[in-house]
């Protein structure tokens, strides 16, 4: 309620679940802010690195899109972020398997007194390759002994809580609306 020149107006104001903010929005996706994502991600593709298939079928640098993971928990599609060192470890692997082929298909003979570009191109990225693992390994050290299935279940349980929040947030609209409304300005 306000007035302007002299006269009451009534200004309706009507809050709608589809105006919440982006993580409450019922249906929409979640991008977990609580870190859990990232120390999962972590521990899951350092996991797929060493050969693990126990999450995304051990195709989990395949699945990255614009620095994200995109699944369905709880069905809910959920972005994971990765971190870093994942992203550098991905990008190792992608060096490590180019410079391999390029080095299984050799069809030309080195000649003496020239260097062997190919085998320092092979070197090279087989030294990011282990620096890039050791980085992310010194991530996952940092995670209290905790395992990739309690990780897991803590990402489970963070969805659980949005997918509730979501509600909540639905419900206290409604009750909002229905409370009578008077605001009044100085």
């Amino acid at each position: 309620m306000y007035q302007q020149d002299g006269v009451l107006a009534v200004w309706w104001l009507r809050q709608g679940a589809k105006n919440a903010p982006y993580n409450l929005i019922d249906g929409g996706p979640y991008e977990p802010n609580s870190h859990v994502d990232r120390m999962f991600v972590d521990a899951c593709a350092l996991e797929t690195h060493r050969g693990a298939t126990d999450f995304f079928q051990g195709r989990v640098f395949d699945l990255i899109r614009d620095d994200q993971i995109p699944t369905t928990i709880e069905d809910t599609k959920v972005y994971l972020s990765c971190s870093a060192a994942v992203l550098k470890l991905r990008d190792a692997r992608r060096e490590h398997h180019a410079v391999s082929q390029r080095a299984a298909s050799r069809s030309w003979p080195t000649r003496a007194g020239f260097p062997d570009l190919l085998a320092e191109a092979t070197a090279k990225a087989e030294k990011e390759l282990e620096a890039a693992e050791e980085t992310l390994q010194s991530r996952c050290d940092e995670l209290d002994g905790r395992s990739i299935q309690d990780l897991y279940a803590d990402l489970v349980a963070d969805v659980r809580r949005i997918k509730q929040a979501r509600k909540n947030y639905a419900t206290a609209l409604e009750t909002v609306e229905r409370l009578p409304q008077l605001f009044l300005g100085a």
